[in-house]
């Protein structure tokens, strides 16, 4: 190969590599994810159909609401106090540093809750939210024989930190089978989340991994 030609690819390569590092940061999973200092982070749940009349703006953060049953990923935002508005309801977060929040907006009102940091990296974080007017939701191993988080009331949330192990896990409300949810194969370091919510008056769980936003 000649020297002309080395020199060549040499420069692809470069070009290449300062493309990736210049590129947009992707969303990533949360442990261990590079997020401005003393930022806290945000993300949204919207359980039912309305639509805000605009995107959600927090700070400098921009939430482009998805369809039903499908959360956003967490943003950075600086920590401060916001006013939440939609779908006719209106509810206040007080974000602060290095706090991560889920806000889920439902058709009977907006709720705010602040999640446990995910800390350790080398075990998966569990998150279980009843957004439903269900009682006793939890997060069961498939046959419901070991209880994993919960049991919840409506409205409310539960975390737990596990292993990454195999096992099938399904929802239960009041001891009734809700959700099967198989094996969600766990990763050592992400958190993922099961979201109970109501929407037309039909009962849905959304399973979900939780990842941070950049860009």
């Amino acid at each position: 190969m000649s020297a002309a030609v080395r020199m060549r690819i040499a420069g692809i390569l470069a070009a290449a590599l300062a493309a990736a590092l210049c590129a947009p940061a992707a969303a990533q999973t949360l442990y261990g994810a590079e997020a401005p200092p003393e930022a806290a982070y945000v993300r949204m749940f919207r359980a039912s159909g309305e639509v805000p009349s605009k995107p959600l703006v927090l700070g400098s953060a921009r939430f482009e609401l998805p369809d039903p049953g499908t959360p956003t990923a967490y943003r950075p935002v600086s920590p401060d106090i916001y006013l939440i508005r939609s779908g006719g309801h209106t509810a206040e977060i007080i974000t602060r540093a290095e706090g991560y929040f889920t806000v889920a907006l439902t058709g009977v009102g907006i709720r705010v809750f602040e999640d446990p940091a995910h800390e350790d990296p080398a075990r998966s974080q569990l998150f279980l939210y009843n957004l439903s007017g269900l009682e006793q939701v939890s997060l069961s191993t498939e046959d419901g024989s070991i209880r994993v988080i919960g049991p919840l009331s409506p409205g409310q949330a539960g975390t737990v930190t596990v292993n990454a192990v195999s096992v099938p896990l399904a929802v239960y409300a009041g001891g009734e089978l809700l959700e099967l949810l198989g094996d969600p194969v766990l990763e050592r370091g992400s958190s993922y989340s099961a979201f109970v919510f109501e929407r037309a008056g039909t009962i849905s769980v959304m399973w979900t991994e939780a990842v941070l936003a950049l860009d």
